[in-house]
């Protein structure tokens, strides 16, 4: 059983590299920016807090088997310091990247000066395991 699970896995992590979008243009604004690298894990990132500098942009790595969507609250896009937010948008009273599949990632662009709360959201999709959402907290100091 545990061998069909990883057949699966391995499947839908292929499918998922050659069929996703790209989740930010070589065009992007920030692509030559120094990125800062959290990383997701099953209940937590790494690092928690990350401090970064105000030209830096961000990146958010997914080390689950799940589908991770980092958002922050929709103010947060007032502060962006760029034309091309990456892959994230607004989507009512958030701002949400797209679905991070598993091994892949998603950029936000720069921020100004600040402090900004944002949240991680895993849940599980087509063929990855069962289970509820799990929300993870993490806060990012642009200085």
């Amino acid at each position: 059983m545990a061998r069909n699970t990883r057949l699966a896995f391995a499947a839908v992590a292929l499918i998922g590299l050659f069929t996703a979008a790209p989740l930010f243009a070589e065009d992007s604004d920030h692509a030559d920016h120094h990125h800062q690298l959290i990383r997701i894990f099953e209940g937590r990132v790494r690092p928690a807090v990350q401090t970064i500098g105000a030209t830096d942009a961000l990146g958010w790595l997914n080390y689950t088997s799940r589908i991770a969507r980092v958002s922050f609250a929709k103010d947060v896009a007032k502060n962006l310091t760029c034309t091309s937010p990456g892959s994230f948008r607004i989507d009512g009273e958030r701002l949400i990247s797209g679905d991070i599949q598993a091994t892949q990632f998603a950029t936000l662009c720069n921020l100004a000066p600040g402090e900004y709360d944002y949240q991680v959201t895993l849940r599980s999709g087509i063929g990855v395991g069962q289970g509820g959402e799990k929300t993870i907290d993490g806060k990012i100091v642009v200085q």
